[in-house]
């Protein structure tokens, strides 16, 4: 728990020391989900045609060709199809890409050997030039599948990460949100492997929530007042989102990193009225010593 009430300072107090069980494997259910695999077959799955659909379309919709589809419904004439007609869909496991900084639609389209028109009709996409970092977007059928690693470049990453690919693949959103609020993505990395190991499901004796084990009243705060956005402490996206917020906030209101450091843990209103307690200056230490595990390069 925080140390002492916060003192004169609008926002609840953001920090208690971090809990100390493990629940598991989170059930990372946001955004990052980089790769599904593509040789295991799956059952193929049966459409109604409604109106206004032709062969194309559904083909297109469903990411197979319109030759395979016909042909798994024994159709000679590709323009004749009529509603409530049930068509049986090729089954195949989907490619499913999540966007990363720096990424093109074009460039994720020739990466998978696949055209950007194609890919984009795919996934509804109108303006080829505007898709998002996290964004899923599904391969058409036929496209390579692509062994995406999110921690290419991290060359010291915590063994226990290590064993836990699914974890692995919340980096790209710890960098999305770390470079959107202008904060070190190794100072956010390490603050939140300190408070949950990166495990969505971790919940303190007193109520911290999240991979960055925000107390209920700091994540409403940060969300209404912070970002002005309805989010979920309890989605992994949302709850990395809120802690890097809360950071960059921090470090304006204490005037350093180190500051900050100390007020996610204790509070800031009692580190300004009390200072910092031993075991706050042990906790900005261990953050210095995690902080290097998580440097690129």
């Amino acid at each position: 728990m925080a140390k002492s009430s916060l003192i004169g300072f609008a926002g609840p107090s953001p920090k208690r020391p971090s809990s100390s069980g493990k629940r598991g494997v989170a059930a990372l259910v946001c955004v990052v989900t980089v790769l599904i695999g593509l040789t295991a077959p799956v059952a193929a799955q049966d459409y109604v045609v409604e109106p206004g659909d032709s062969l194309s379309v559904i083909a297109r919709d469903h990411g197979v060709s319109t030759v395979e589809l016909a042909d798994a419904n024994g159709i000679s004439d590709r323009h004749l199809i009529k509603v409530g007609q049930v068509l049986t869909i090729p089954g195949s496991e989907p490619v499913v890409y999540v966007v990363v900084s720096g990424d093109s639609l074009s460039i994720i389209a020739r990466d998978h050997g696949v055209s950007t028109d194609d890919l984009a009709a795919l996934n509804g996409i109108s303006d080829l030039h505007l898709i998002r970092v996290g964004q899923e977007l599904q391969i058409p059928r036929g496209g390579k599948a692509i062994a995406a690693d999110p921690a290419a470049g991290y060359n010291s990453l915590p063994g226990r990460l290590l064993e836990n690919p699914e974890r692995l693949q919340l980096i790209p959103v710890f960098e999305q949100w770390a470079a959107h609020y202008n904060i070190a993505p190794e100072l956010l990395m390490a603050m939140s492997y300190r408070e949950s190991g990166w495990q969505n499901d971790v919940v303190s004796n007193k109520g911290a929530v999240g991979i960055g084990q925000l107390m209920p009243a700091t994540s409403k705060w940060v969300a209404n007042d912070l970002i002005k956005a309805d989010l979920d402490p309890t989605v992994p996206a949302d709850n990395i989102r809120m802690s890097a917020r809360l950071i960059q906030w921090l470090i304006g209101f204490m005037g350093s990193e180190d500051g900050a450091i100390a007020a996610y843990y204790q509070g800031q209103g009692s580190v300004a009225a009390r200072g910092l307690f031993d075991d706050t200056q042990e906790y900005i230490d261990n953050i210095a010593q995690i902080r290097s595990l998580f440097a690129k390069g």
